[in-house]
């Protein structure tokens, strides 16, 4: 919670370099909340009172007054309080526009933020946690800012003109009335510091509860097959509970403070009365001097009394902000140096020359301590050998998903980190073990792999991956929405659409990671005929687990502790009666070989 509290001028120097851009509308908004204090809550109640003043010296003077002699006092009233409304109103206009412009920046800059972390930084969070941060960051912003404009300088602005004016009236009351809302204020913000780490605290206990939400409703599916509603029911509730407890303590602060405030306020208006009654009926000041301390006073203590709710907005907004603050703040693991060359691949060379790689959880155990591996132009390579030999690590890294330490990757003899990721990337097609969609249509998640592609490029593709049959049977075709991450599809169905998307990619390097785990015997057969039209004349990696998907590649390497320890043909490696001959030998579900 500590942590938190350090980083409050980080959360307000990010506030004030996401508003720079927009200074012009800053400052007329801000600007203009000072001028519409001055003119509606000083100007008019000065114009005010001297009419009083006039009207107990005149009526001392005569008893029938000529209303005429009250003319500019009303026309100086009504010029000032319409000048005010029209004031406030284009300084609203310029506080929304300037809100939503930064607002609009902003998002977008958290989503490209977001999008340039890496898979680590994503696999240690829950999205909804993530989604939840965004929307507290700009809504804290907002917040802040609108408390600012509209309550804070009006507030300041409603002291510093009343004491400037009544000093030149009432030096001493000035002087007190000064005293008074500093000694206010500088209590409300000890208070606020002290109740800032609670407030981050509150703020974190809701992004856990939103992510806890959003893991149950993700997994629903399994909660139901396991049967585990009643243990998902009271962990979620432990969570609202901890939410609750924190937000109890914060309610209890927050009633403090408002007390204290409420108490306050109520004492400096009693105090504002009695000096103004004092100074008329002791001091024989006139009337008009009794309405104006009446009148200033009231307009601090409504402000003072606001400075309440202002102190528990902006520690809310901070506690808000502070999560995406620290997230904003983090450097992408994976970065583009300052001058990419394009990609130039032609052929589709892979080379890994010296590699060494280790997770950042195991440092000083490195996976591939010196990986030596080179495919050929338009080589088709499988990729076997036990769990967490090495395998998806390989393609994860020629993606640049994780990067190495030490040596190179080359592709027809580019340096993949000479070259911007999504320039690397768009030169490979990639399909997972387990493809994710986007809650989209067909259409769009299969053109995902050529926006430009026509709808005949579309079908075409859904063809070659035997997709195009279970697509056409759909209520709405290809225009079927699929769900989030795909759950409205089966696992094959959603492979078969990942596959299709590779296929319009028409990229030179394939990488296939389980493409056909999730596909019946028969339909791997058929998968596997477009997978071959599909690797044609183009460099292909392919890790399967089920050896029969891959008996037919031109070199199958073995892979086992991040070391390469056979490599050959399925027949060479069968002859070789080592560690492929054993998984073959143990492969249970495959096809007979011919």
């Amino acid at each position: 919670m500590n942590h938190t509290n350090h980083g409050k001028p980080r959360i307000i120097g990010g506030f004030w370099e996401i508003t720079k851009p927009y200074l012009r509308q800053f400052i007329v908004a801000s600007g203009g909340a000072v001028l519409a204090v001055l003119t509606q809550s000083i100007l008019a109640p000065f114009i005010v009172s001297r009419a009083f003043a006039r009207l107990q010296q005149n009526y001392s003077h005569s008893l029938h007054m000529n209303f005429n002699i009250f003319t500019p006092y009303i026309l100086g009233y009504a010029i000032t309080m319409i000048a005010g409304v029209i004031i406030w109103r284009v300084q609203s206009y310029y506080t929304w526009k300037m809100e939503i412009s930064v607002r609009k920046d902003t998002v977008i800059k958290m989503f490209k933020h977001l999008g340039a972390m890496s898979q680590r930084f994503h696999a240690d969070r829950y999205s909804g946690a993530l989604v939840s941060q965004t929307n507290k960051y700009l809504s804290a912003y907002e917040r802040i800012m609108d408390d600012l404009i509209w309550n804070i300088l009006p507030g300041l602005s409603m002291l510093v003109f009343s004491v400037i004016v009544l000093s030149f009236v009432s030096l001493p009351y000035a002087i007190g009335m000064l005293g008074l809302s500093l000694l206010y204020m500088a209590l409300m913000y000890r208070r606020m510091i002290k109740q800032l780490p609670i407030n981050s605290h509150s703020a974190a206990m809701e992004s856990a509860e939103t992510a806890a939400l959003a893991d149950a409703i993700t997994n629903i599916d399994t909660v139901r097959a396991f049967g585990q509603e009643r243990y998902e029911n009271k962990r979620f509730s432990e969570t609202a509970e901890r939410t609750f407890q924190a937000n109890s303590i914060l309610a209890k602060e927050v009633f403090k403070s408002e007390a204290l405030s409420h108490g306050q306020t109520n004492i400096f208006q009693v105090l504002a009365v009695m000096a103004g009654l004092l100074a008329v009926t002791r001091f024989h000041a006139n009337i008009g001097l009794l309405y104006l301390l009446i009148s200033y006073s009231q307009g601090i203590v409504n402000q003072i009394w606001q400075f309440s709710r202002v102190v528990r907005n902006i520690n809310r907004g901070l506690g808000d902000a502070a999560e995406m603050t620290a997230i904003l703040a983090l450097e992408p693991e994976i970065k583009d140096i300052n001058a990419p060359v394009p990609a130039t691949f032609q052929r589709g060379r892979i080379e890994f020359n010296k590699v060494r790689f280790s997770y950042p959880e195991t440092p000083d155990r490195p996976l591939f301590a010196d990986l030596n591996l080179v495919i050929k132009p338009g080589e088709r390579v499988g990729l076997v050998g036990p769990s967490g030999g090495g395998k998806t690590t390989i393609t994860k890294l020629l993606l640049r998903f994780m990067d190495i330490q030490q040596g190179q990757i080359l592709i027809d003899g580019q340096n993949i980190k000479e070259m911007a990721q999504q320039d690397l990337r768009q030169n490979i097609a990639y399909v997972p073990q387990d493809p994710i969609l986007f809650h989209r249509s067909l259409k769009e998640n299969i053109a995902y792999g050529n926006l430009s592609a026509g709808t005949k490029a579309i079908v075409a593709a859904a063809k070659m991956a035997y997709a195009h049959d279970f697509i056409n049977k759909l209520n709405k075709g290809y225009d079927t929405l699929v769900g989030e991450r795909g759950i409205k599809l089966s696992g094959g169905q959603r492979q078969r659409v990942a596959i299709a998307r590779a296929m319009l990619k028409n990229a030179p390097i394939i990488v296939l990671d389980e493409a056909t785990s999730a596909l019946d015997s028969s339909s791997e057969i058929l998968i596997q005929q477009a997978l071959w039209r599909l690797m044609d004349n183009r460099t292909a990696i392919v890790i399967a687990h089920r050896l029969s998907t891959i008996q037919k590649m031109d070199r199958i390497i073995v892979l086992d502790n991040g070391k390469i320890v056979e490599e050959g043909t399925h027949k060479e490696l069968l002859s070789k009666n080592g560690v492929y001959a054993e998984l073959w030998a143990h492969q249970s579900g495959g096809f007979i070989e011919n």
